[in-house]
């Protein structure tokens, strides 16, 4: 069934209103007719179903309640268009919270855009029917990510071909390098304030890394 994020109170009754993309989406691209039904879902009202009563939409019955969700935490330094959509869909899937851009020495590209990134993370979470949606925070240099780590976080970096590893624990957060590798600087900087992590002898494209990291959560049977 077709799912929407939208962030408005949802109760039994509650007349919805929708952007006009959103409607253009239902009303033309779905061909919605009057009668018929999807739903709608946020953290903190859980998902709902929803009757489109033309030209209104009205909430029927709540289908699962709210979620408490822990936080989890993936910075990664920007990456070109394709890689950069790949990674911020894997990671919503694999339950990353926030999404951290950091700006380090060798990161390929300074153009963010934040609104296609949280589009995004808003996409894949309607598509793997999660409860809520990472949210892609601005981006911040290196130095001021590490000055500022979230507290009550395990935090991780991934260092190519480290010799070091360490078992995860939770809530976790990792920090992912840029396409051309940590700068000895950085290294440093993160092993002074992170847990080393080894993903093996290859040395992996970033979003393979992200989504090495975040799968170990899976493997392990554990939830952030």
């Amino acid at each position: 069934m077709t799912r929407i994020y939208i962030n408005q109170i949802l109760a039994s009754g509650q007349l919805i209103e929708f952007s006009k993309d959103q409607r253009h989406y239902l009303e033309k691209v779905l061909r919605l007719q009057v009668g018929q039904n999807f739903c709608v879902f946020n953290q903190t009202y859980g998902e709902w179903q929803i009757i489109y009563e033309k030209p209104s939409y009205r909430c029927v019955a709540q289908i699962r309640k709210p979620c408490v969700v822990a936080p989890s935490w993936l910075a990664f330094a920007p990456l070109k268009h394709d890689p950069m959509t790949f990674l911020i869909e894997k990671a919503t899937e694999l339950g990353v919270t926030k999404l951290q851009p950091i700006l380090t020495e060798r990161t390929n590209t300074q153009r963010i855009n934040l609104e296609r990134l949280q589009k995004n993370a808003i996409e894949a979470a309607q598509q793997c029917e999660r409860m809520d949606v990472p949210i892609v925070h601005e981006p911040l240099a290196f130095g001021m990510f590490l000055k500022n780590l979230p507290k009550g976080v395990h935090w991780y970096s991934a260092i190519e071909r480290c010799e070091q590893s360490c078992k995860i624990e939770y809530p976790a957060g990792f920090i992912i390098g840029p396409e051309g590798g940590w700068s000895e600087f950085e290294k440093l900087a993160l092993k002074d304030c992170t847990k080393n992590l080894s993903l093996g002898d290859n040395i992996l494209r970033a979003e393979t890394a992200a989504v090495v990291c975040l799968s170990m959560k899976i493997a392990s049977n554990c939830k952030f």
